[in-house]
């Protein structure tokens, strides 16, 4: 067991040294857009079923509104789909019941939409619900059989792992098991921003969640595994701002902070909703979407559909936005760079009540004080016109002033 363990610990040493174009398989060059079963027909896990038929519907909603064309174009499954035993010969299997078609028959009808299809895997023992099989063990076995399924994402959550190995062996183990099928798989690293993970986990994989679960709420105690200050919608914002991401952020290695809880009904609104897609995408983060996409209400579709908001997400700075004053009046300014010189800015009110007046001055995004820089509000899509000094706006609780800048040259 000894030299075993020796042995792995110096493949991450190998994977680690070798690192600055380990992992770009040519998968997750920007980041990755689509829709995860999560909470779509279930409250997010706690039934902990999905089903092909849902799948296969959702997946044909995408297309017939045209959001594969804004770039979701992954349908991926959450913990939710696999038999609690494997085949015969030892490889993982659907559940039957769920899935009578089969995975490798599902997975060419989404290809047929022109679709990439993910699902979901735990580096441990058993997955995290309900007794599923999980990876360990079997890397090398589970990557041919998923390769050979044609999946072209894999997520792995940190369940039942086993405590003779660190994270970053584990998931380094995982990836050259991936890598070695000669399918290209984005590699979906999910260990809730345990052991540091934003100094390692872009050699491993192209998405590398930071902080514990993601829950529909504004604000949600800190209650379950994993780092950050809850798993609300302010907790993330709040924690992802002693990060510095744009530290971290780089192409083929996105921070993950994880689903999009986009107008999960009753709890998160629209407002809420908004400030979510808002900072995802000045974060450079994977947008994959947790909650129904199938016949987008207005509302829906003006977040998720918003082709200047996600050219944000998707821009070639491959770096991601910082927070640049976080005011004892509740309100923070956030800025990022983009590759044509101009900037992204959030203006963030993050109190339960009152507006505020924010304002961002052209020195705090390094340009000069007296410099005409013009206002685009992203959101509206339109010119807010042309300003020296800087800019100010009413900001409503909850809400954000969400605007592209430009200096003139």
């Amino acid at each position: 067991a000894g030299v075993v363990i020796m042995m792995s610990r110096l493949l991450v040493w190998l994977l680690v040294v070798c690192s600055v174009h380990a992992y770009n398989n040519g998968m997750g060059a920007t980041p990755p857009m689509g829709w995860n079963t999560w909470c779509t027909d279930d409250a997010c896990g706690a039934i902990d079923y999905c089903f092909e038929s849902v799948i296969k519907d959702v997946a044909k909603s995408i297309v017939t509104q045209g959001l594969n064309k804004l770039g979701y174009e992954y349908i991926n499954l959450d913990d939710c789909w696999s038999d609690t035993n494997r085949s015969s010969s030892g490889e993982l299997q659907p559940n039957p019941k769920q899935f009578p078609s089969g995975m490798p028959a599902l997975i060419e009808y989404i290809h047929s939409l022109g679709l990439k299809f993910g699902v979901y895997t735990s580096i441990g023992t058993k997955t995290c619900k309900r007794n599923r099989p999980g990876l360990f063990g079997h890397f090398d076995q589970d990557a041919a059989t998923l390769a050979k399924w044609g999946v072209d994402f894999v997520k792995t959550d940190n369940c039942n792992k086993p405590a003779q190995f660190t994270e970053q062996e584990l998931f380094s183990n995982l990836s050259r098991s991936l890598n070695q099928t000669g399918r290209p798989m984005l590699f979906s690293l999910c260990e809730w921003g345990d052991e540091n993970v934003q100094t390692w986990g872009a050699n491993v994989a192209q998405m590398y969640r930071i902080q514990m679960d993601h829950i529909p709420f504004w604000h949600y105690p800190h209650s379950g595994a994993g780092l950050g200050y809850g798993g609300g919608t302010r907790d993330i914002i709040e924690y992802v701002g002693t990060l510095n991401p744009s530290t971290f952020v780089r192409q083929y290695g996105w921070m993950d902070p994880d689903f999009l809880e986009t107008m999960f009904p009753i709890t998160m609104s629209f407002t809420d909703s908004k400030t979510e897609y808002t900072f995802w995408t000045l974060w450079s983060a994977p947008l994959i979407v947790a909650t129904d996409m199938r016949d987008l209400s207005p509302d829906k579709a003006y977040i998720l559909a918003n082709p200047e908001v996600i050219s944000i997400d998707q821009d070639p700075s491959y770096t991601a936005g910082d927070r640049l004053a976080n005011n004892t009046d509740g309100s923070e300014v956030w800025s990022r760079h983009l590759f044509n010189g101009d900037q992204a800015v959030v203006l963030f009110n993050k109190n339960d009540e009152g507006p505020r007046t924010i304002k961002v001055t052209w020195s705090q995004l390094g340009w000069p004080q007296n410099a005409n820089v013009t206002v685009r509000d992203l959101w509206e899509r339109k010119d807010m016109g042309a300003y020296t000094q800087g800019y100010s706006a009413i900001v409503q609780p909850h809400d954000v002033f969400y605007f592209r800048a430009s200096v003139e040259k």
